[in-house]
């Protein structure tokens, strides 16, 4: 009986070490552990993305490094000021820009890291990085790169290689002139040349959007500071001074439409519309209703109904009298950055935008359907429809200008833009050329035939 008891014990006692080995090890680790940004996610930053995604920085030549398209992983403040701040999203990891890269396909372009300059990462690295997402994607006490000024700045030329892209472009209503917007302000071109003519200094720091009044006399311009404070500057055109600053977003101002001379429209990462007596500066109305951040607007012929689309995946029509919302048609499985409407439509009114999905879809608004879509190779950023409403014209991560016929929804031309990534085109109001813009401040001029 004693020997029983014994063994008993023992058998015990092994037992009880083997659970405790066992529940210490990594597999029954705490799943609800928060993610550690610094132990867990900063080195797989190291490994697989700050070779391409650092600070711009002079090298030992004189020559100066930049971050890829436009990305910047090496610091908080380069992240959260990367492509409108759509990098990361906070708790948001299907509407990241990094999420959505490093968990594509191998065979797929703008997988990240590129074909060719690391392996994939791993599943269970991508599941991480989209836990610490969701959790806020919160950075700790890290900050990341701090660039100090130094006297080795004097060795940058006054026009230094690299130029912060161009976001935004938009004709005067003559044709004339095309004005660029980047961080650096705003630029005015002489079309027929593309010769530098003047440069304006505005207010926001970061623009996004352009748009000239229907009498050519004022100059809207949207942008701010991301997560702070939203700005529409309005322009005396002919003089290139400020005449007013509209303030009530709380984010940065994506997109600006005019509705006629004295009213405009504005949205924003803040989830919100609003349309503005620019008279004397005052809200007119606010409209409600996006999920997330809205990127682009166009209001319709009557002026009456207002197209907006939005980081949410969805296009949404409102009535702007009485600020309701008509409905909502969510067909796009992506962020889309930008629509547009066709000109000289024969029928119901049509709408065509551009998502991070890689379609380019036809819209029929007024009834709320989706006629067609065209699927492209690579991600669109930026359309527009030429003038007599005959082809959608698209620009691409990959530089190029694909046009696309809207009856068929087939692509008629591909032709070769810019190097890098094309964030912003317009068409000429006459002609059917267009302007073409995009990284290191590149600006181009294409002829359609």
């Amino acid at each position: 009986m004693k020997l029983k008891c014994k063994s008993y014990f023992i058998l015990l006692f092994i037992s009880c070490i083997c659970i405790m080995i066992v529940v210490g090890s990594p597999l029954f680790a705490d799943t609800e552990a928060k993610v550690d940004f610094e132990k867990q996610i900063l080195p797989i930053f190291q490994n697989s993305c700050f070779s391409c995604h650092s600070a711009s920085k002079v090298e030992g030549n004189g020559s100066v490094s930049k971050p890829k398209g436009g990305v910047q992983l090496d610091s908080v403040k380069g992240i959260k000021e990367s492509l409108y701040g759509e990098v990361i999203v906070a708790a948001e990891p299907e509407d990241s820009l990094l999420y959505q890269r490093i968990t594509l396909s191998e065979n797929e372009n703008g997988i990240m890291p590129p074909l060719g300059t690391g392996k994939p990462l791993t599943k269970p690295e991508t599941d991480l990085i989209r836990k610490w997402i969701e959790e806020g994607a919160n950075y700790g006490d890290w900050v990341g790169i701090q660039i100090q000024q130094t006297h080795q700045i004097d060795v940058i030329p006054h026009n230094p290689t690299v130029m912060p892209p161009i976001t935004t472009l938009a004709f005067t209503n003559d044709g004339k002139y095309v004005v660029a917007g980047s961080q650096v302000g705003l630029q005015v071109y002489e079309w027929s040349t593309l010769s530098l003519k003047r440069t304006i200094s505005v207010t926001p720091r970061n623009i996004h959007d352009l748009a000239f009044s229907p009498d050519n006399k004022w100059l809207a311009v949207g942008g701010g500071n991301p997560s702070v404070e939203g700005i529409v500057e309005i322009l005396s055109w002919q003089e290139g001074v400020s005449h007013s600053i509209l303030k009530g977003h709380l984010d940065s101002v994506m997109t600006v439409t005019w509705r006629d001379a004295s009213s405009i429209a504005s949205g924003s990462m803040d989830r919100n519309i609003i349309l503005w007596n620019v008279s004397d500066g005052t809200e007119i109305r606010r409209l409600k209703g996006h999920s997330r951040g809205v990127s682009s607007l166009c209001f319709m012929q009557d002026k009456k109904l207002l197209i907006s689309t939005g980081i949410d995946q969805n296009v949404r029509v409102w009535d702007v009298t009485t600020g309701e919302l008509i409905r909502s048609m969510n067909n796009h499985t992506h962020t889309v950055h930008n629509l547009a409407l066709r000109p000289n439509a024969t029928s119901l009114p049509m709408i065509a935008s551009v998502s991070d999905d890689r379609t380019v879809r036809l819209w029929q608004p007024t009834i709320g359907r989706m006629v067609k879509f065209a699927r492209l190779n690579v991600v669109p950023l930026n359309l527009v429809w030429l003038n007599d409403g005959s082809k959608v014209v698209t620009s691409c991560i990959d530089g190029s200008v694909r046009m696309i016929d809207p009856d068929s929804v087939e692509i008629t031309d591909e032709i070769v833009g810019i190097e890098g990534w094309a964030y912003s085109l317009n068409i000429h109001p006459t002609d059917s050329s267009i302007a073409i813009g995009g990284e290191n401040g590149q600006i181009k001029r294409i002829i359609i035939k």
